[in-house]
């Protein structure tokens, strides 16, 4: 929604879309925050969300592959857009990686503060990109930050005591933060994801839409399959199979989808090492 009169009731902390560019940059930012919270099953909280959406304003429509606009209706001091829009997932993705949102959900992580002289609005600021990125001040925390703000530049370094900070500048507060913490999140999610690629086979279908509609639903699955490939689909008297290489970043959680997925439909289906 953009608004031609803004409301005056204090609803908002930030000025609302004004525009229909505004509105539409807005829709993508709010279907960009929608699929960060599928990809993490509704498990960031509130507060956290409000800042995502937040954050992902400016480059909201990097994230996006398509979208359509459906209509305009008119409301109470302004105009309703309604936006139909496709997110890039995997994308979406690596973003939540260097914002550090699924290694933190559950707890944050500590750091020791080592501030230089700062000015009296910073306090605000860190206290947002703490909830954003959760993290938060710990005096005993092994991992030290390093704050300083001189000649109108931002400078941060993070160092953990195994090898050589990761440091960055920039005239804003949020990007030096965003770099630094990026670097570092992006870093760890990289040496923590395990993958495997193994075969999956199904079999038990009466028709070749079967086959085509489950490939779909597995390229839709991408909290747990980073990669699927149809390798054939057989047709034999028993009925038709299909077999596929996928990537699993999670067995546990591909093999529960697989199960429930079968018995509703009485099919059979097997994973096996390449």
């Amino acid at each position: 929604m953009w608004y031609e009169t803004p409301p005056a009731d204090g609803r908002f902390t930030s000025p609302p879309p004004a525009t229909r560019d505004a509105a539409r940059v807005a829709a993508f930012a709010e279907a960009v925050a929608a699929e960060a919270s599928d990809l993490t099953h509704g498990g960031i909280p509130e507060e956290r969300l409000v800042l995502l959406r937040e954050h992902l304003v400016p480059g909201a429509t990097s994230f996006v592959v398509s979208y359509s606009e459906l209509g305009v209706e008119e409301a109470p001091g302004g105009k309703v857009l309604s936006v139909d829009v496709q997110v890039n997932r995997d994308a979406v993705r690596q973003e939540l990686r260097r914002l550090g949102i699924p290694a933190t959900l559950s707890v944050p992580v500590g750091y020791k503060p080592v501030y230089g002289t700062l000015p009296s609005e910073a306090w605000e600021a860190l206290g947002r990109l703490h909830v954003l990125y959760g993290v938060r001040p710990d005096s005993g925390a092994r991992l030290e930050l390093r704050l300083e703000y001189a000649n109108k530049l931002w400078a941060i370094s993070l160092h953990d005591g195994a090898g050589a900070p990761r440091f960055a500048q920039a005239a804003k507060l949020e990007e030096a933060w965003n770099k630094a913490w990026g670097s570092l999140f992006a870093a760890q999610a990289a040496s923590s994801v395990q993958t495997s690629s193994v075969v999956l086979g199904v079999e038990g279908w009466f028709t070749p839409d079967g086959v085509e509609a489950f490939d779909t639903m597995l390229l839709e699955w991408t909290d747990v399959l980073d990669g699927v490939s149809l390798q054939d689909v057989r047709m034999e008297s028993a009925g038709i199979s299909g077999r596929w290489t996928v990537t699993v970043l999670d067995k546990a959680r591909l093999e529960s989808r697989l199960a429930e997925y079968a018995a509703n439909r009485r099919l059979s289906y097997s994973l096996k090492d390449r």
